[in-house]
C-alpha cells in the first residue's frame, strides 16, 4: 500500500472512531479524548522504539517496571524529555481496557506520571500539562465510572487498531498527518470556534514558502499566534530539517490549543529540545525576547480581536510599538500583531502574516501604522487570496510579507484571488501545488503582470493615503463577454420573426384540433373501451446488468433510474419506440419514451409492445397520469413504485371492435400531439434564446451608458 493510500485509510478510520465514540458529547470538545489517545499511543511507541534501539531481541513492553535501572530512566529523560514504564505503555493499557474497572483513574495516574517524570529536567516546561485536556474523570465521558470506562475503552481500542506502518519505513509522519487531519475536520465542523486557530495545510505551505524564500538556512522559525502549530510544522514538512538550525518557537494564548501545539510537535518527531511553545498573551506578555531576532516568522493571528491598546499608556513606549508612534485600535488588534512580528524579525529574514483585508485601507491609527511600514520600506508584498480558503470564514484574506532587507523603495501587490489561483471543492476552496508555485513565481520575479501583479513606488502609495489594498493597484480583469451589438440586434430581430411564425403555426393547429367541423367533431362519436393496462400489454421489470446480457455485439443505450441513456452496452432488452417508467429513487413515477433500441435496467419498467396500442399514444396518455404515479410511490427506505400500480391504470382503446381503425385513430392523435409538442419545444427554445439575447443587449447598453474612465495608481 502506498503512503498516500495508507494515509487515506488511516484518516478514514480515525474520523470513524471520533464519530463512533463521541455520542452526545459535542464533537469539538470530545476531540481532546481522541487526539489525546492518539498522542498517548505515539509517545509510547516512540519511547519504546528509542529504548529498544532496533534490537529485535528486546521487548520493552514485557519488562517488569522494577527491572528498570535508575540510570536508564535518567538517560532517557535527558534524551526524550520524559519516561514511560512498561506497564504504562499504551499497548499494555489498551490490552485490558475493556475489562479494567479502574481504567479512568489508572489512565490519569499514568498521564500524571509521564508529565512528572520530567520534573527537574530541562524538558519540564515542554512536558508539563500535556495531558491537561485529557480529563479521564470528566463527566463529559459519562455520569458513572462504568460509562466513563466504556467510552475510554472504545477510544483506546479504536486507536489500537490503526495501522501506522513501521517507524523504520519512515511512516512516522502518518501520526502527525492523521493528527492534523482530525484537527482540521473538527475545525471544519466547528465553525469559527474551531477554524479560527487552524490554518489549512495548503495555506500554511504558501505562508512557509514566503517566509523562507531563498533562505538557504534560518536560525529559527517563530509564530506569535501559534494555534495548533500547523504553520510551524509546514516549515519542517516542506524544507530540509538542517536549514532550521535552532528550532521552532511559538506563543499561544488558548491553553487547550497550546497543548495541541506541543503535542503536534512531538507527533511530527520534533524533540523537546528543538521546539519552545509558550503559553500567554503575545501582545501584553510576549515571550522569546531573548531569542529574537528570527529569520522566519509565520502567523495567522485572530482577525480584529479586542486588546487593551491605549488603555495601557505604557504600551506606547514598548519597543515593538513605539517606532510607529501609535497603537493599533483597541477594537482591532491586527496591526499590533504585525508590529510585534516586525520587531522580532531579523535583518535578513521575512515575515508572512495572514491579515484581515480591512486593515489595508481603513483610516485613523491603522493608516498611521501603514505609513510607518511604507516609509521605512518594510512591506515587500501584499497578496490577496481567494475567498473561502479557511474554516469558519468565507472572506478573502490577505498575506502581508514583511522584510528588512529590501533594496528598492517599491511594494509588490499580487491579486491571487482569481480562478487561476484556487480550486473549488465541496465546502472550501483550496490551493494545490500548482497554485502555490504560480504565486511564488510571481512573488520571486517582482514583474508586473496584467490583472495579477504590480510593483508600486512607495512615493505613489504615500500619495494614495498609504492605502495597501491590492485592488487599488491591480486592475481586475474584465471577464465580461465582448458583444457584437450589430450582430446581436440582428439575431434578436430574426428570433422575433421566427417566434411570430411559430405562434401562428400553433394557433392554426389549435384551430384544427378544436374546430367543430374537423377533428373535434369526430371525437364526439368515437366508441371507447377502458381497460386495465395489464389487459392490453405487459409491464416488464428491467434486468440487472450481467455479463450474459452483454454478449450481443450490437450497441444499445442503457437507461438506469433515469430517462436519459447513461451509456451504451452490447445487449438487448426492449425494441425501439418503447414506453418506460422509472420505478426507484427520487424520480420514481416519471414516464419516458425511447425512440431507439434500449436496455432497461432494474431502475426502470418498460411497457411491452401491443397490437392494440401505439406506444407513443400510450406515452402521451401516461404523461397525464404522472401525478397519480408519483403519489403512489412508497416512501419507506428508497422511494419505489410497484408494477401493480401501473398495471391497474385504465387505458382508453378507441374503436375497440376495429383494430385497424383504432390504430389509425391513435396514429392521427399522435401526429397532432407530436406536431404540437415539436412546435411548443421550438417556441420555448426560441423564447429562451431571445431572453438570453435581450439580457446581453440590456447589459451592453447599460455598460455603454455607464462607462467612465477608471484611475488606477501608476507605478
Amino acid at each position: 500500500m502506498t503512503s498516500i493510500a495508507q494515509r487515506q485509510e488511516l484518516q478514514n478510520k480515525i474520523w470513524k472512531i471520533a464519530n463512533d465514540v463521541r455520542g452526545s458529547v459535542d464533537g469539538w470538545d470530545f476531540k481532546q479524548f481522541v487526539l489525546g489517545t492518539l498522542f498517548y499511543r505515539f509517545i509510547s511507541e516512540n519511547f519504546t522504539n528509542y529504548i529498544e534501539g532496533g534490537d529485535k531481541s528486546v521487548n520493552y513492553a514485557n519488562y517488569p517496571d522494577k527491572d528498570i535501572a535508575a540510570e536508564i530512566k535518567d538517560d532517557a529523560i535527558k534524551t526524550k524529555g520524559y519516561f514511560i514504564y512498561p506497564s504504562q505503555l499504551f499497548v499494555n493499557v489498551a490490552k485490558t481496557a475493556n475489562i479494567n474497572p479502574n481504567l479512568n483513574t489508572e489512565l490519569k495516574a499514568i498521564f500524571d506520571a509521564i508529565e512528572s517524570s520530567a520534573n527537574g529536567y530541562p524538558s519540564e516546561p515542554d512536558i508539563k500539562g500535556l495531558f491537561a485536556d485529557f480529563d479521564t474523570t470528566s463527566t463529559r465521558l459519562g455520569n458513572t465510572v462504568e460509562a466513563k470506562n466504556s467510552r475510554l475503552a472504545s477510544v483506546l481500542k479504536g486507536v489500537e487498531e490503526l495501522n501506522f506502518g513501521n517507524f523504520e519505513d519512515n511512516h512516522i509522519d502518518l501520526f502527525g498527518d492523521a493528527y492534523e487531519f482530525l484537527i482540521s475536520n473538527y475545525a471544519a465542523n466547528a465553525g469559527k470556534s474551531g477554524g479560527e486557530f487552524f490554518t489549512p495545510q495548503h495555506v500554511s505551505k504558501l505562508i512557509a514558502k514566503l517566509a523562507m524564500h531563498k533562505q538557504e538556512k534560518v536560525n529559527k522559525i517563530y509564530d506569535p499566534a501559534a494555534g495548533s502549530g500547523s504553520l510551524l510544522l509546514q516549515a519542517k514538512k516542506h524544507f530540509d530539517n538542517h536549514i532550521i538550525e535552532e528550532g521552532f518557537y511559538g506563543q499561544e494564548v488558548n491553553h487547550t490549543t497550546y497543548n495541541l501545539a506541543r503535542m503536534n510537535m512531538f507527533l511530527h518527531n520534533i524533540n523537546y529540545d528543538k521546539f519552545n511553545i509558550a503559553l500567554g498573551n503575545t501582545l501584553i506578555d510576549p515571550h522569546f525576547g531573548d531569542e529574537k531576532p528570527f529569520d522566519a516568522i509565520v502567523s495567522n493571528p485572530p482577525y480584529s480581536i479586542k486588546w487593551i491598546g491605549d488603555d495601557d499608556p505604557t504600551l506606547i513606549n514598548d519597543d515593538r510599538f513605539a517606532p510607529a508612534g501609535v497603537l493599533a485600535p483597541k477594537s482591532k488588534a491586527d496591526f499590533a500583531f504585525v508590529l510585534h512580528a516586525l520587531y522580532y524579525l531579523s535583518s535578513k529574514g521575512r515575515a508572512a502574516i495572514v491579515c484581515f483585508p480591512g486593515i489595508f485601507y481603513r483610516g485613523g491609527a491603522e493608516q498611521r501604522i501603514r505609513k510607518y511600514l511604507v516609509d521605512n520600506n518594510f512591506v515587500e508584498s501584499v497578496i490577496s487570496l481567494a475567498p473561502n480558503l479557511f474554516y469558519g470564514t468565507s472572506i478573502s484574506v490577505t498575506i502581508l510579507v514583511l522584510s528588512k532587507h529590501k533594496i528598492e523603495n517599491r511594494t509588490q501587490f499580487i491579486d491571487a484571488s482569481g480562478e487561476d489561483f484556487f480550486k473549488k471543492e465541496t465546502n472550501n476552496n483550496v490551493l494545490n501545488n500548482n497554485h502555490i508555485e504560480k504565486i511564488m513565481e510571481i512573488f520571486d520575479s517582482k514583474e508586473d503582470k496584467d490583472h495579477v501583479s504590480k510593483s508600486i513606488a512607495n512615493s505613489k502609495i504615500a500619495e494614495n493615503d498609504y492605502n495597501l489594498s491590492v485592488s487599488s493597484y491591480v486592475e481586475a480583469k474584465d471577464n465580461r463577454e465582448k458583444v457584437d451589438i450589430i450582430s446581436l440586434n440582428q439575431t434578436i430581430s430574426e428570433s422575433v420573426n421566427k417566434i411570430n411564425g411559430l405562434q401562428t403555426n400553433i394557433d392554426a393547429l389549435i384551430k384544427k384540433i378544436t374546430d367543430s367541423s374537423s377533428f373535434n367533431k369526430s371525437l364526439e362519436g368515437v366508441p371507447v373501451e377502458w381497460q386495465n393496462l395489464d389487459e392490453v400489454t405487459s409491464v416488464l421489470r428491467g434486468r440487472r446488468l450481467t455479463r450474459e446480457l452483454l454478449s450481443n455485439s450490437e450497441q444499445y443505450p442503457v437507461f438506469h433510474g433515469g430517462l436519459e441513456p447513461l451509456g451504451y452496452y452490447s445487449s438487448f432488452n426492449r425494441p425501439a419506440n418503447s414506453v418506460m417508467i422509472i420505478n426507484v429513487g427520487a424520480s420514481a413515477g416519471t414516464v419516458g419514451y425511447s425512440s431507439v433500441d434500449f436496455w432497461s435496467s432494474d431502475g426502470c419498467y418498460s411497457i411491452e409492445h401491443s397490437d392494440k396500442l401505439i406506444s407513443k399514444f400510450l406515452y402521451y396518455f401516461l404523461i397525464g397520469e404522472q401525478h397519480f404515479l408519483k403519489s403512489r410511490v412508497r416512501k419507506a427506505g428508497i422511494p419505489t413504485l410497484d408494477a401493480f400500480v401501473i398495471e391497474k391504470i385504465q387505458i382508453p382503446i378507441p374503436y375497440p371492435e376495429d383494430k385497424e381503425k383504432s390504430l389509425e385513430f391513435q396514429k392521427e392523435l399522435v401526429q397532432n400531439l407530436d406536431t404540437f409538442s415539436e412546435l411548443t419545444a421550438e417556441l420555448t427554445a426560441e423564447l429562451t434564446a431571445e431572453l438570453t439575447a435581450r439580457e446581453k443587449q440590456y447589459e451592453y447598453y447599460r455598460n455603454f451608458l455607464l462607462t467612465f474612465p477608471k484611475n488606477y495608481i501608476e507605478s
